[in-house]
């Protein structure tokens, strides 16, 4: 029996059964992949049935407006996802006639679409002879092959994507890219892999070797930015001032509350703003920088005269799409901002 062989005969037995696993409707494969793209499942499913229930279908999400589509992604991050969703459900209408393409050369030309969800595409929609290679197929196959190239190189990526391919073989591309994502997340684990249930046990080198704590290996490490930002709550009796952010750049699209970004000995002194009275700190991690934001609320009729705000009374706010930061803020200020005479 070859590798994949006991890989697809593990998968059979200890698989995870997801919904989207169960159809070969490109347009659900294809939202799922993007939603579970830094996301853990857990939170993933329950955006995938939110959003699919809301734009079944790719002509549905075509036509919607943009501010929609990223309200049904509010609170899911990295928003690029969602705008270029949006954007390559255009792309496939109009100049695709509404159909996917079936060969992963044609996928990746679509917005927001790269080499793995390419592929993983082309594999559960179409059966195609791809292997595809994620964060945790990265993990499995550093450690099955020994090998100690760092793993967030592209030569490395480039290098494994070949072996993998070739392992594929002719053994079923589905259950073969499913099995080797449930290994890389259920048994051969960042920490403490459990060898003894893989069934590639018997041929890793990094098993044989001792080397599962040591494999796989990354590159220097970058050290995290930390950003400093005030953010103005601008509220009266009926509402609060917001403005809508470029599409372009961090949170794009998005709505938001006033800020900008201050100097580090800024943010520690505390000032108060003109007219506005100092509420609290917090925090918001992205992938490159953290922020610190300092939140100050006071009346909005200083603000009313700026260009590019919006007054929205409070019970209105649902219907606008706010990244996660702006959310937070809400939920921990917003209500004594609200209930003030």
């Amino acid at each position: 029996m070859t590798p994949a062989e006991q890989v697809v005969l593990w998968f059979r037995r200890s698989g995870r059964q997801m919904e989207w696993r169960n159809t070969r409707d490109p347009y659900k494969i294809w939202v799922a992949e993007i939603i579970m793209q830094q996301t853990r499942i857990e939170t993933g499913v329950a955006y995938f049935h939110r959003f699919i229930k809301q734009f079944p279908n790719l002509d549905s999400l075509a036509k919607a407006d943009q501010d929609q589509v990223l309200k049904y992604w509010e609170g899911l991050g990295y928003y690029s996802r969602a705008r270029n969703l949006h954007a390559a459900a255009q792309q496939l209408l109009h100049e695709y006639g509404g159909k996917f393409p079936t060969d992963h050369t044609e996928l990746i030309k679509l917005k927001g679409i790269g080499p793995y969800t390419s592929r993983a595409i082309a594999s559960f929609a179409f059966g195609k002879q791809v292997a595809v290679l994620d964060g945790n197929v990265l993990r499995v196959v550093s450690r099955y092959l020994g090998d100690p190239d760092p793993i967030d190189e592209t030569r490395t990526r480039k290098k494994f994507q070949g072996i993998l391919d070739t392992l594929l073989g002719e053994t079923d591309s589905r259950e073969f890219n499913h099995a080797m994502m449930d290994i890389g997340s259920m048994v051969c684990t960042p920490t403490k892999p459990g060898c003894l249930l893989c069934p590639l046990t018997e041929s890793c080198i990094a098993r044989a070797e001792g080397l599962t704590t040591v494999l796989p290996r990354k590159g220097k490490k970058q050290s995290r930015k930390t950003r400093y930002f005030h953010f103005l709550i601008p509220r009266n009796k009926q509402g609060i001032f917001i403005r809508k952010r470029a599409e372009k750049g961090l949170w794009g699209g998005l709505w938001e509350i006033p800020n900008h970004e201050v100097k580090m000995d800024a943010y520690k002194q505390q000032r108060e703003q003109k007219g506005f009275e100092f509420l609290g700190t917090g925090k918001h991690a992205f992938t490159h920088f953290e922020m610190l934001y300092q939140v100050f609320e006071g009346d909005s009729s200083g603000l009313a005269d700026q260009e590019g705000l919006t007054f929205v009374k409070y019970e209105n706010l649902p219907n606008f799409a706010f990244p996660r930061a702006v959310l937070n803020i809400f939920n921990q200020y917003l209500d004594q901002a609200i209930d003030r005479p």
